[in-house]
């Protein structure tokens, strides 16, 4: 008898455990559920100005339009809000819904005329908080933030303030996309877009791309590799043109993908229409196709080896250093 009462207590003690583990894990839960509030996209002035009150931005809403073509593009709805601060630093923000995925991309205008003090104080208190928003609207908030933090270390540093640069990384599913422009206006960019319409996105910018190219006269051949190199080599720069490139699309694969911690010195701070400047390092590899391979480098992407290893277009930026021509993959889209 006193065993089975020795049992009963024993196993009143294991339901009582059980139930308090099961308890703290309802509250964690609604905390988590809380944190991870997923906000409706487009996003309304109402949600966006709720949670600029709690992170505690001052900016106001200074315009905000719905766009909705849903008679050329029926599987897109965006919203744009416009919004500004004191020290009149305009921040952009665009939502969009496409084939029932979300983007996000927010943009910040710094203008010329803030002083040293100004440009201190928005890098070192409101961009960070104001990065954080990224993570609260769109969600993957863990991820993002790790992320985004990383690269606020760099921005923190008081020497880059005014230097560009470009960032490319995954997320989980969810490819980030950040750049910092310098040259005009003082600009950094923000997008998030969500893998299963990443190749889509690359493909409309790519062809972006080459419309902008023909209106400004710039030539892009198409061609093997073996073509290419022939090119490169005959009809090399002078002196007084060390800065000029050509544009290759050639169709391929590459192969032998890594990292390379050491870089040409023409790509380590290029400021370039053609090409980002690349803060981080860039990937080397061998770009084949029936004709032959050559050695390539990488600009930034956040796509994985196993996919960029597959068949694609690879537009190919032909620098020259000391008369020596770099070949670098700009963009990589799918055939």
């Amino acid at each position: 008898m006193n065993n089975v009462l020795k049992n009963k207590g024993t196993s009143l003690w294991i339901i009582i455990s059980v139930l308090v583990i099961a308890a703290i894990v309802v509250i964690v839960s609604g905390r988590n559920a809380v944190d991870e509030k997923k906000y409706q996209f487009p996003l309304t002035t109402e949600d966006i100005e709720g949670v600029l009150a709690e992170q505690g931005i001052s900016m106001y809403v200074e315009d905000s339009s719905t766009i909705d073509d849903s008679i050329n593009f029926p599987d897109v709805k965006n919203n744009i809000t416009t919004l500004k601060n004191d020290d009149n630093v305009t921040f952009g923000i665009s939502s969009q819904v496409r084939n029932n995925h979300r983007l996000l991309n927010l943009i910040w205008y710094l203008p010329k005329t803030l002083s040293s003090e100004q440009v201190d104080e928005f890098f070192h208190n409101e961009l960070p908080k104001q990065f954080d928003l990224a993570g609260i609207f769109y969600g993957n908030k863990k991820g993002l933030d790790k992320e985004l933090n990383k690269l606020l270390e760099y921005y923190l540093d008081e020497k880059n303030y005014n230097n560009s640069s470009y960032w490319n990384k995954r997320v989980g599913n969810d490819h980030l996309r950040v750049s910092r422009n310098n040259r005009t206006m003082s600009t950094i960019s923000m997008m998030i877009i969500p893998n299963e319409i990443y190749e889509d996105y690359l493909s409309a910018t790519n062809e972006l791309w080459k419309e902008n190219a023909k209106a400004e006269n710039t030539k892009i051949y198409e061609g093997t590799i073996a073509e290419m190199e022939k090119t490169a080599r005959e009809d090399i720069p002078g002196e007084n043109k060390s800065d000029a490139v050509k544009h290759f699309v050639i169709k391929g694969h590459l192969k032998n993908i890594k990292e390379n911690k050491i870089i040409p010195e023409k790509l380590a701070d290029i400021e370039s229409n053609y090409l980002m400047p690349n803060k981080e390092k860039y990937l080397s590899a061998k770009l084949v196709d029936d004709t032959g391979s050559i050695d390539v480098f990488l600009q930034m992407t956040s796509l994985k080896p196993n996919e960029l290893s597959k068949d694609r277009n690879h537009d190919v930026v032909i620098l020259y250093s000391n008369g020596e021509p770099i070949y670098v993959v700009r963009s990589s889209t799918l055939n």
